[in-house]
């Protein structure tokens, strides 16, 4: 039955229906910029929930302001190795209220602080923008972005980490401080809390110290000098600083006082037109104050370079030191040394003419245990000089160092490497101190006596066969900075052009008693801050050199102390030490630096403008160094001595690295006689033998005192020794008939292997046998002949033999083959020398053949620069 069109209808419908709800909804996608905005709105509500959270907690965890922190100091307190204070360090001040302060003073430090200090509530959000911007246009340190208020709240309250948590306090407190104090008051107690430099804090202590006034009598050229100096006080310091820096920084402090009208041009150019040594007059140190200043301007240059604290946090956060200082023998030295309480030649030090400077340190650890000054600050004083920690030229004390050292390191160089004592070619062309030249020898010996000529050829050796690079990095890794024309190493570094300070010297010589190992000369052990935390020290020790570098030098460097040829004057200690002395031309610069496994010292002298030209002739520098070594060595005991390591070797009395062979310790044989010849006169029954002989050849393969032995063989085979001689003839008699053969041998001494002997050389004679007359009758004439015929077997040489010498052999003067010049040596850069020494026991026994009169110091000229000689 067919369906009715209505049911048809319903069917179709409720298809229709069926189908539509089974397919899927279409939606429409939001663009991706519309989720990622989505996404960084919601990180970005979370991060200021979070961030307001946090900084709720900083705030309720915040100090309470408390008054007597904020007018309380919190100085440095530095404590010596044996864990007493180290007095009158950086614990000076005097409070003074802000009536008694000059208004140019309070406008100079407004003006570079917090130019809108009178004006903000403690933040000044403008600053923080204008900082940037002023740093990049005016210069570094031109603008801080923390307000006056903000850092005094971080001196007086907080840590000096670098958290969040910290910089929201900071900012809180100065809301808070701003609310419950005056301006005024604020800045009373920035001014009498802040570090100014030389110990003082507070600017009333730093007005007298510099100045020698209270600061209500500054004008602006001065209170700019002391506006700038929180900023980074040792190095604005116009007394113990650089006074360019100085210069720099009040440069910057005018010029925001001009900017803001508290001066006018005119004043801000006659400002710049007076030096800083003419600003400053400052006040009379004590003797206390005198003894810790230098321990106090490197304990700060320490934090900064080497444990990266900025200014703000070392000065005024209570900072505790601990030192490497031995407070009982670093005052001990500056006491005796200034009160000429030492024994040194003449008995007191020319303090009017001299000026001394001396470091010891730990030979192991590189920390300092004492710095020596021979001057105290007085009345009126300029500037002040660490004369410790300045630096000066070397003098020989670089000749391990730029030399030798070079070339055992590079080229595994024995110590009986042969060296050339003779004038030098080329441009530089320095002279001896001695006045001779001492022709071939060891390295041990040049080192010893401290030749010039030898050293300059070792650094020229080392330069051309490794490049400038080995020394360069040699000398690096020892803390001394070589001296250059452009890029090139000055030959001059040979014998001193090189400058370093006593600290630098002891720590280089320190690396050669330790196997090698170099460490940073330094004075701090730990610090630690006033929340308990605290940080040891960074400076590690590291691998200057070879260890067998490192000992040969100091196997060398016992000669110079000890050895009869040393140049070291005092004479030799009980136990182990090692040292170099050192002079520069003219004796402007007199150094010794020595060392044991405990101890290293180094001492320098030197002339002040117009000193007198013998004021420098006596060997201070050993002297002092000799009192010192004693007292250290009393004070802790007696050293080890240093051991040789593995790496080492010894041949006779020279070392050399194991597993190596070098030509020097393979000398060439003793070159031959030559030329050998027999004059004889049968008649007369005398004559001589003669032969020629390359004495220079022989000198230049290291041999010395040549001799010849002749040994006479006759016909029946008998031997004899005609003689021994040092001529190039000897002579003979009563030759038999028959060959007669003469062998010559030539005998010298070798510094490596000994006694040594040539190759021979040999020469005949033939004597005939006379016939017996027969008895026949012969012929007379006959007879006559054959008696006035020369025989042809007859080796005779009459007069063309000779003696075969010439005027170059067998003058019977010089047995060495050495060249003696035909004048004395002059010194380029120091005039002419004399026949008194000046550097300890360079008088030992010269070589057979030389001079051995005394040659003065000053004869050690080097060229175009003011380098060593001894």
């Amino acid at each position: 039955m067919e369906r009715s069109r209505v049911a048809r209808r319903q069917d179709s419908t409720t298809n229709k229906r069926k189908k539509t709800g089974k397919q899927p909804k279409t939606k429409s996608k939001k663009p991706m910029w519309k989720r990622i905005f989505l996404l960084g709105l919601m990180l970005f509500i979370a991060a200021v929930i979070a961030f307001g959270a946090y900084t709720v907690y900083a705030i309720a965890t915040a100090p309470e302001l408390d008054e007597e922190k904020l007018v309380d100091t919190y100085p440095i307190q530095l404590i010596s190795a044996e864990g007493e204070p180290l007095e009158g360090a950086g614990q000076i001040r005097e409070y003074v209220s802000i009536d008694d302060i000059s208004e140019v003073m309070q406008q100079a430090v407004v003006s570079i602080e917090d130019r809108r200090f009178y004006e903000h509530n403690g933040i000044d959000l403008r600053r923080i923008g204008g900082a940037v911007v002023a740093n990049l246009t005016d210069g570094f340190g031109a603008e801080g972005g923390s307000t006056i208020t903000q850092q005094l709240v971080k001196q007086s309250f907080l840590s000096t980490d670098k958290k969040l948590k910290r910089k929201l306090q900071e900012q809180w407190l100065a809301l808070k401080l701003e609310r419950e104090y005056t301006k005024e008051q604020i800045l009373e107690m920035y001014l009498n809390k802040n570090y100014y430099g030389s110990g003082g804090y507070g600017v009333q202590t730093a007005s007298k110290r510099y100045f020698n006034k209270p600061v209500s009598e500054v004008n602006y050229q001065e209170a700019a000098i002391l506006a700038g100096l929180p900023q980074r006080p040792s190095a604005y310091d116009p007394i113990n600083g650089d006074q360019e820096l100085t210069r720099y920084r009040q440069e910057q402090v005018l010029s925001a006082m001009k900017r803001d009208g508290h001066i006018s041009e005119e004043q801000y150019n006659e400002a710049l037109d007076v030096a800083i040594a003419d600003v400053i007059s400052p006040g009379e140190e004590t003797e206390e104050e005198a003894f810790t200043r230098a321990i106090y301007s490197r304990v700060q240059a320490e934090l900064e370079e080497d444990y990266g604290l900025e200014q703000s946090d070392i000065y005024g956060t209570g900072l505790k030191v601990y030192t490497s200082i031995n407070k009982e023998l670093h005052t001990k030295f500056n006491s005796d040394i200034k009160s000429d309480n030492v024994n040194i030649p003449g008995g007191s030090f020319p303090a009017d003419e001299l000026r001394m400077g001396a470091t010891v340190l730990n030979t192991k650890t590189g920390e300092i245990v004492a710095i020596i000054d021979s001057q105290q600050a007085k009345q009126g004083d300029k500037s002040y000089r660490d004369y410790s920690n300045e630096k000066r030229q070397i003098g020989s004390t670089a000749k391990p160092i730029f030399d030798y050292g070079p070339g055992i390191e590079n080229g595994q160089w024995s110590t009986g490497k042969i060296l050339l004592d003779a004038p030098l070619e080329g441009s530089y062309k320095p002279n001896n101190y001695y006045q001779e030249y001492r022709g071939q020898n060891t390295m041990r010996y040049f080192l010893t006596i401290s030749g010039n000529t030898p050293a300059v050829r070792a650094f020229q050796e080392v330069r051309d066969e490794f490049g400038q690079g080995a020394i360069e990095s040699f000398a690096k890794n020892l803390g001394v900075e070589p001296m250059y024309a452009g890029e090139e190493v000055l030959e001059a570094n040979a014998l001193g052009a090189a400058e370093a300070s006593t600290t630098q010297m002891a720590a280089a010589y320190a690396a050669f008693g330790t196997n090698g190992m170099y460490t940073k000369p330094h004075l701090i052990q730990k610090i630690e801050f006033n929340d308990g935390s605290s940080i040891n020290s960074p400076i590690k020790a590291k691998q200057a050199m070879e260890d067998y570098t490192a000992y040969m030098l100091t196997d060398m460097l016992r000669d110079v102390v000890s050895g009869a040829n040393g140049t070291y004057e005092p004479g030799a200690f009980p136990w182990d030490v090692a040292g170099k002395t050192g002079t520069t031309n003219d004796e402007q610069d007199k150094w010794f630096t020595g060392y044991t496994t405990d101890y290293s010292i180094s001492v320098w002298t030197g002339k002040v403008s117009g000193a007198s030209e013998t004021a420098n002739k006596p060997n201070y520098a050993q002297y002092y160094f000799e009192y010192m070594m004693q007292q250290v060595t009393n004070a802790t005991g007696q050293p080890d001595r240093f051991q040789r390591p593995d790496s080492v070797l010894s041949l006779g009395n020279e070392l050399y690295v194991k597993g190596t062979k070098p030509k020097d310790l393979q000398p060439e044989k003793l070159v031959a006689p030559t030329g050998a010849r027999v004059n004889y006169d049968e008649e007369a029954q005398t004559g001589s033998v003669s032969w020629s002989y390359d004495f220079d050849g022989a000198q230049a393969d290291g041999y010395t005192d040549v001799t010849f032995t002749v040994t006479q063989k006759s016909a029946d085979g008998s031997e004899q020794v005609v003689g021994t001689t040092g001529e190039t003839s000897v002579n003979i008699a009563n030759l038999a008939e028959g060959d007669t053969t003469f062998t010559i041998v030539a005998n010298a001494t070798n510094p490596l292997t000994g006694e040594q002997q040539s190759a021979p050389a040999q020469a005949s004679y033939s004597i005939e046998p006379k016939e017996e007359p027969k008895e026949e009758e012969e012929n007379p004439s006959d007879e006559e002949n054959s008696e006035d015929e020369p025989s042809d077997e007859n080796n005779g040489n009459g007069n063309e033999n000779g003696n075969g010498n010439g005027d170059g052999n067998g003058n019977g003067e010089d047995t060495t083959g050495e060249q003696t010049p035909d004048e004395p040596a002059t010194d380029e850069g120091s005039g002419e020398g004399t026949d008194e020494p000046t550097d300890g026991d360079d008088s030992g026994t010269p070589l057979e053949g030389q001079s051995n009169g005394e040659s003065s110091d000053t004869n050690r000229g080097n060229g175009n620069s003011n380098n060593g000689n001894n």
